[in-house]
């Protein structure tokens, strides 16, 4: 199969040359083109991971960074005006100005690749937190962590510049989310660390970003309730014992309001799928249902972390299954 990809230019210039623009040169393909790039990056690594995973194989930890290189590459190859540096800031501002779709381009490009060297590397995160051999996982799982929240704290300075808000877009939230989860658990993992205050007070501005997209709209509501949901499975496994309010959470969600079950718009994205509401449209013209304690199972887990029964396999598959999760289908 031979596929050729758009070139590089304008869309009013399509007709008036056969010859592309080079890709440091922004245009309104520009995206599209370094969105194939990752699509590519990520077909490799799953290409290269197949037989493992259908055999029940663990992958070698040298095919892991072997992998983690191949994706360091990508990113690096991305065009100057889609990377986060105060360089690109100064030299693109002009362009982010007239033209402030390549600003969110370049917020959703980051996250995906930053999100992509999370899951690579998840199932050595909290071996690393312990073994040397596998401390790169550990570090690159949080340096990326930490670099999706920092997007989505930028992506929120841009709005309303940036449409629709991020909190409306699925992989936002879902990345954010275990982003935050990543920082939670290493502070399990290192509750007696010099700098264990410094973080917990980064897991508690994580969840205080969680907390204020859940307030936004029904569609941010709905996605980290979600995710909410595979949280508090795990946290009362792992603890051993039942999770303060989760029975009365339970059961708040299954009694929605009517206003959150109003129809909803589906747009498709080549990275995400996003649902704008009626009542996301309108802002606070339809009034929330009343805000869930997202802090109290996060305090909870952040207090108990010093008595916490942490069995590795435990924690990896609470990533497995938020790297997995699927936005909730109904209301």
């Amino acid at each position: 199969m031979n596929v050729r990809l758009p070139l590089n230019i304008e869309d009013e210039d399509i007709d008036l040359s056969d010859i592309g623009l080079p890709l440091s040169t922004p245009t309104a393909m520009s995206y599209t083109l370094c969105r194939v790039r990752l699509a590519e990056v990520s077909r490799h690594i799953a290409d290269a991971t197949a037989d493992q995973l259908f055999q029940g194989k663990e992958m070698s930890y040298d095919m892991v960074v072997a992998l983690d290189g191949k994706l360091r590459e990508s990113l690096d190859d991305l065009p100057e005006f889609y990377r986060f540096s105060l360089a690109a800031q100064q030299k693109f501002t002009t362009l982010f100005s007239e033209r402030p779709v390549f600003a969110s381009q370049r917020s959703m490009l980051q996250l995906g690749y930053h999100f992509r060297l999370c899951r690579l590397h998840r199932k050595h995160f909290v071996r690393g937190a312990k073994d040397p051999r596998y401390s790169y996982s550990h570090v690159v799982c949080l340096q990326s962590a930490r670099t999706v929240l920092e997007i989505k704290r930028i992506m929120d300075e841009d709005t309303p510049i940036m449409t629709p808000s991020s909190s409306l877009i699925w992989a936002v939230m879902h990345h954010v989310f275990v982003a935050a989860v990543i920082l939670l658990i290493d502070v399990c993992f290192n509750w007696e660390d010099v700098l264990a205050v410094k973080r917990k007070e980064e897991v508690i501005a994580a969840c205080r970003m969680l907390t204020n997209a859940h307030r936004s709209s029904v569609v941010a509501r709905r996605a980290v309730d979600a995710m909410m949901d595979v949280l508090r499975k795990h946290w009362i496994h792992i603890r051993g014992r039942k999770c303060p309010n989760a029975h009365a959470q339970a059961q708040s969600q299954s009694m929605r309001p009517a206003a959150a079950s109003q129809q909803s718009l589906g747009i498709a994205t080549p990275d995400s799928m996003w649902y704008v509401t009626p009542s996301d449209r309108q802002g606070s013209a339809q009034p929330l249902e009343a805000d869930v304690p997202l802090g109290d199972l996060w305090k909870e887990m952040l207090d108990g972390s010093a008595h916490s029964a942490l069995d590795t396999p435990d924690w990896t598959e609470l990533l497995n299954d938020l790297t997995n999760a699927n936005f909730p289908a109904e209301l």
